[in-house]
């Protein structure tokens, strides 16, 4: 492969890439290092790996067990913070300790029925905290339909909660 070949294959791969990583990597800058990791490895191998379809699925390998590695070193240092369920299971009777496992079931339920774009959208907004402009821009969509997609996956989520 060229040099001229890597830097078309890069333009055109590398957000793909990113959304990749992102999926294993809460961390944008967790994200971006693993990509840029993947592609140095990849303008290493470049000589060795024939097809630019073969290049591409050893990207999306290299990128993936990368990820997959990075996350794996990361929850072994990480430490859990006490958050306000774990709280209120220390200081409410175990009634309230059952009903609050139970609705965190429901909605974990709820959410494990999304799709992985739909999980993947809400994750990067309410987990990673990007803006709406980020979210566009690691996507290459207009930021009204992610705002709007958003929206829709918070609605079918409330939806499903009040029928519970």
């Amino acid at each position: 492969m060229t040099t001229q070949q890597f830097i078309n294959f890069v333009q055109t791969k590398r957000k793909a890439m990113l959304l990749t990583a992102h999926k294993y990597l809460s961390e944008a800058e967790d994200a971006e290092d693993t990509v840029q990791e993947v592609l140095m490895k990849l303008w290493s191998a470049r000589e060795r790996i024939g097809s630019p379809e073969e290049f591409s699925k050893y990207a999306d390998t290299a990128v993936r067990n990368t990820a997959l590695n990075a996350l794996r070193e990361k929850q072994k240092h990480e430490i859990v913070p006490i958050d306000q369920q774990q709280l209120a299971m220390h200081t409410h009777g175990p009634d309230t300790q059952m009903e609050v496992l139970e609705r965190q079931t429901q909605i974990d339920d709820i959410i494990a029925q999304l799709s992985a774009t739909d999980r993947t959208l809400l994750k990067m907004r309410n987990i990673d905290q990007l803006s709406y402009s980020q979210i566009s821009q690691m996507l290459g969509i207009n930021e009204g339909a992610v705002r709007q997609r958003i929206s829709r996956i918070r609605i079918n989520i409330v939806n499903r909660i009040k029928d519970i």
